[in-house]
């Protein structure tokens, strides 16, 4: 429970602001586990990935009298779907007692590269010469300081349509709840996709039942995949949309992306207040 002291709203808001964007982009982890099987000369480590697209694996590891076969501070993606995929061998390097401690971290995707296709033109999120109000842009004063994301103002059961290619890692669309308060902050419904260079595309607030694809889906850009809602912590219809990149050890790094707004027309900044008109 959270308690307030009296004083401004501001710090109200910004605490707010901070659990949101924490929820969003920390919720559920990816369906993989690992460990150590004892071999005749030490252990060797191997990691199970239940997820349809590849994960990335950091250890956080110390061993004693053991040797690892390979550089411990390194990423390991491991193939989608794998069972027991061997990644590291720990020899003995004398008699005696020897032993290891690991914890293991996992991220969708293969993130050992920084650096995300920052020219990608990303679609409008959807149909083909729709158009739709931008009511807050990125680092909006409301609830996106310091964030890139940006709501697009739409009617329920709008179709959502993919702004990039790529595979379909995560579905929630179980919640029929939404409104302006802090309670609500579990109940939006999503979708998310993970893009070739790693990062995740977020569609936020769909309708209940409102997902067309599943997960392990393969979508294709201005592929319809949902139809937007009112879901989790919201003053009204509308989609939310972000893209980000996992990050090892810390929040989530929302990013700023391009958008083509005409035949031949490129933003890199969609105004608030602004419709768009998708081409």
């Amino acid at each position: 429970m959270i308690g307030f002291t009296k004083g401004s709203l501001y710090m109200r808001l910004s605490v707010f602001l901070s659990l949101f964007i924490y929820s969003l982009l920390s919720a559920q982890s990816p369906q993989v586990h690992s460990g150590a099987v004892k071999t005749d000369t030490g252990y060797s480590y191997y990691v199970t990935n239940g997820e349809p697209v590849s994960i990335s694996v950091k250890l956080d590891l110390e061993l004693i009298n053991l040797r690892s076969s390979l550089r411990t501070d390194q990423i390991f993606v491991i193939p989608a779907h794998a069972v027991n995929y061997k990644i590291l061998d720990f020899t003995r390097i004398k008699k005696g007692r020897y032993a290891y401690q690991v914890t293991a971290s996992y991220l969708w995707g293969d993130q050992r590269e920084l650096q995300y296709d920052e020219l990608f033109n990303y679609h409008l999120p959807y149909a083909k010469s729709a158009s739709w109000r931008v009511s807050q842009g990125y680092n909006g004063s409301s609830t996106h300081k310091n964030t890139y994301a940006i709501d697009f103002t739409m009617p329920i059961g709008t179709a959502i349509h993919a702004s990039r290619s790529g595979t379909v890692i995560q579905v929630k669309e179980n919640e029929a709840i939404g409104c302006n308060a802090l309670k609500c902050l579990e109940k939006a419904n999503f979708i998310r996709i993970l893009h070739k260079d790693g990062t995740i595309a977020e569609y936020t607030h769909l309708k209940q039942n409102g997902s067309i694809v599943k997960k392990g889906d393969f979508v294709k850009q201005d592929d319809r995949i949902a139809y937007s809602g009112n879901t989790g912590w919201t003053t009204g219809p509308h989609l939310h949309f972000t893209v980000y990149q996992p990050c090892f050890g810390k929040k989530s790094k929302t990013l700023p992306v391009r958008f083509q707004i005409g035949t031949d027309v490129i933003s890199s900044l969609l105004v608030e207040n602004r419709s768009y008109r998708k081409p």
